[in-house]
């Protein structure tokens, strides 16, 4: 696996959560660690410096070392960036926040590692009985024709295009299954405090 992991998460609720979600990203400098955990939580632990989030707060709160607002297309389908895994620590944070306006909200998230090794989904939704439910599905097996090639060679612009339109259409798939998952009641609860689940 290599350094960085990108995700791009897909809300689905009510035009209240939309705005609620736009002004935290609002509040996010694009690659800025500390803006980001700063919009989103209120207990971030920095540095002495207070110019940097510790570590250990992140990987406690987001599920990752660092992340940051890579790119947002909407207030509601947004890109972020983490180190080594997705921040599903984050995601279920955010699932939460956006829950105490609109409980039908729906989370999906399709999330790949800068090396395609692995991509992934992970979605967040009310299974059939009306609980909130996670669940993440990976593919580690994605192979990139390209490493054995060089960018000028014959073909490879072809075999680039069709390696990320299977990228792209795996990672559906999967987001699918993830749901279909959650609708057999397959998921992990989000509120396990309330159903009295231990971790």
């Amino acid at each position: 696996m290599a350094n960085n992991c990108k995700s791009m998460i897909e809300v689905t609720a009510n035009d209240e959560a939309v705005k609620f979600l736009g002004e935290k990203l609002d509040l996010c400098k694009h690659g800025d660690i500390l803006s980001f955990a700063q919009a989103f939580y209120e207990n971030v632990e920095v540095s002495d410096d207070g110019e940097s989030v510790m570590n250990s707060w992140s990987l406690d709160n987001l599920g990752s070392k660092w992340n940051y607002l890579y790119d947002a297309l909407a207030d509601d389908d947004f890109m972020i960036e983490s180190a080594w895994y997705p921040p599903t620590d984050f995601f279920k944070h955010l699932y939460k926040m956006l829950h105490e306006i609109d409980p039908d909200v729906q989370i999906k998230v399709k999330y790949e590692d800068e090396a395609y090794n692995p991509i992934g989904a992970y979605v967040i939704k009310k299974d059939e009985n009306g609980i909130p439910m996670s669940y993440q599905e990976e593919d580690d097996e994605m192979e990139d024709p390209t490493l054995e090639m060089d960018w000028d060679d014959e073909g490879y612009d072809d075999a680039q295009m069709d390696f990320m339109d299977s990228i792209a259409n795996r990672e559906d798939e999967m987001v699918e299954f993830c749901i279909q998952m959650i609708d057999d009641g397959n998921g992990d609860p989000i509120f396990k405090e309330e159903l009295q689940i231990e971790e």
